[in-house]
């Protein structure tokens, strides 16, 4: 079962452009898929804190997995590493060093939308004829943003920045009393060209990393009595011809 795009060549966008954005009617999700789609963004309630946040922060939580990816064959093995690293150029904020998370939940390693995403995200990107014969390395995050009348969440505290993959995959899971979280896209210049907020699941935007920056700006609940809640599924791509393949789990 694959997912497709509904409306729009998101390709065409995203070689042209650089970056794209899209909405959740773009997306045409077979009703087979729609349970699985349910049971994954509810597995962001089992996020742990983020121990990298400066001071007493506590506005993110998050899991964390790189896969290997054959895309030929649609092969996806989760890979042992449980590290992430941005250099301290990228993130000036939390960069420079192995950050350790922990790891995504089995079921969500095997939920059958997940996997039908992966491979949707992929086909979308315009890569050279021939790339897909190779590896890439996928890292994926579960991320949530926390805002309270106490303090902002902070979806970007690195501000305007590059994530180092060569393209990056936004994907909205849910948003609940949320003032702000609007994201915002810039050439490396760092000359703004088009901001979204990002509202509904799976409502998306996929960047083409080295060729344009991005931000989202802090959130705050809009009923004080409550939390602000923003949580984000973000799926980056690498070429990685030299990785190697993991030992079979019996997984695809």
């Amino acid at each position: 079962m694959d997912l497709h795009s509904a409306k729009q060549q998101i390709r065409t966008s995203l070689y042209n452009s650089k970056y794209v954005h899209f909405t959740a009617e773009d997306i045409s999700i077979p009703p087979q898929l729609s349970d699985d789609m349910q049971r994954l963004w509810r597995e962001w309630d089992t996020l742990e804190p983020d121990l990298y946040l400066k001071g007493e922060a506590a506005f993110r939580h998050r899991r964390f997995v790189l896969f290997y990816y054959l895309p030929l064959t649609a092969e996806l093995s989760p890979l042992k590493s449980d590290t992430y690293f941005q250099s301290a150029k990228l993130n000036g904020y939390a960069g420079g060093i192995d950050r350790k998370f922990e790891p995504v939940l089995e079921s969500t390693l095997t939920n059958p939308f997940l996997q039908a995403l992966i491979h949707f995200d992929f086909r979308q990107l315009p890569i050279e004829s021939g790339a897909e014969k190779h590896p890439w390395r996928v890292d994926l995050h579960q991320v949530r943003i926390i805002g309270s009348n106490q303090e902002a969440g902070e979806p970007t505290p690195e501000g305007i920045h590059h994530d180092g993959e060569e393209f990056v995959c936004i994907h909205m899971a849910k948003r609940v009393n949320v003032i702000g979280g609007e994201s915002h896209v810039y050439d490396n210049d760092s000359k703004l060209l088009e901001s979204h907020t990002l509202r509904h699941p799976m409502d998306s935007m996929i960047l083409w990393d080295p060729h344009v920056m991005h931000t989202v700006d802090p959130i705050r609940p809009e009923n004080p009595g409550e939390l602000a809640i923003r949580d984000v599924l973000l799926i980056g791509f690498d070429p990685a011809p030299d990785l190697e393949q993991p030992m079979q789990t019996g997984r695809e």
